[in-house]
């Protein structure tokens, strides 16, 4: 049996297809057995992988995308969200996209993942970064919630089954994500073993099939997992399994990769466009492994 470690930033309802493949031994069926570890946040996913800690990350593409352009060895190798199940969450006493100018927005990192959503998310509100708003590293969503409990940011995007979790305890639900955004990929070192990685992808793409027709076990999986009320993680498994949510050949729509490239351009992480630009897909996005 293989032993592989897989980094992720917290026990996040978009990392089900893994818990099903766990717990349904399809990984098992092809000689792997995964151990997750949790990094806190997404560039700590990223740190990780790009310094052999894990073999395998499921995060965030952008750090891996920025890698590649820059001539490093992280690529793309699946995608698994392309749009992502969150809501912009309030304390209670804001109601509207309006009252949060001025305000502390939280977020899992300054250059990948949810800020680059949450960025756009208020742009399309008329709030405006970072004239109109400040952004407070405070890391998963679980720690969000936890600043957003205690009062010392204004809101954040939530995941999965924490948006309703909040909504039933007072906060202010301001909206779901709608744009098409990939979240949450798979990515690895070039130097990672093919075999190995290519095993691991086949069997989250099983799981993925069946996590569709099996959403209430599926969610008795991910309660077990992240000590969630069942009826949460219900609702939870049922918005991940909507269509365009979880692509199902795990490769992430061109909408979904387009919108992280212009993230990532907007923010200087990569060159902008020019009369000879480097295009980031076919640098960092590798499908062969599928």
């Amino acid at each position: 049996m293989r032993e592989i470690t897989v980094g992720v930033v917290a026990p996040a309802y978009v990392n089900v297809p893994l818990w099903v493949a766990q717990e349904r031994g399809f990984l098992e069926r092809r000689g792997l057995r995964a151990t997750e570890r949790i990094c806190g946040t997404t560039h700590g996913v990223t740190n990780a992988l790009r310094d052999g800690a894990v073999d395998i990350a499921l995060t965030a593409p952008e750090g891996s995308i920025a890698d590649a352009v820059a001539g490093g060895s992280l690529r793309v190798v699946a995608g698994l969200i392309d749009r992502p199940p969150l809501s912009m969450i309030a304390i209670p006493r804001h109601r509207t996209f309006g009252d949060l100018r001025g305000g502390r927005i939280g977020t899992s990192s300054l250059t990948e993942g949810t800020r680059h959503v949450a960025e756009r998310m208020l742009a399309a509100h008329g709030l405006r970064y970072p004239a109109d708003y400040d952004f407070a590293l405070e890391g998963s969503h679980v720690e969000r919630w936890k600043a957003l409990q205690a009062g010392t940011i204004d809101a954040a995007l939530q995941m999965i089954p924490y948006d309703d979790i909040a909504a039933d305890g007072g906060f202010t639900n301001l909206g779901p994500v709608t744009e098409e955004f990939a979240l949450n990929a798979a990515c690895v070192s070039c130097s990672a073993e093919r075999g190995t990685v290519t095993a691991f992808l086949e069997a989250l793409a099983e799981a993925a099939g069946w996590f569709r027709g099996h959403i209430e076990e599926a969610a008795a999986i991910a309660a077990a997992r992240t000590s969630i009320e069942p009826r949460y993680a219900l609702r939870a498994c049922h918005a991940l399994a909507l269509d365009g949510v979880v692509p199902r050949d795990l490769r992430s729509s061109p909408g979904a990769l387009g919108a992280v490239i212009k993230a990532l351009r907007s923010s200087g992480l990569i060159p902008p466009d020019g009369p000879d630009p480097i295009d980031p897909v076919a640098v960092a996005v590798d499908y062969s492994y599928l």
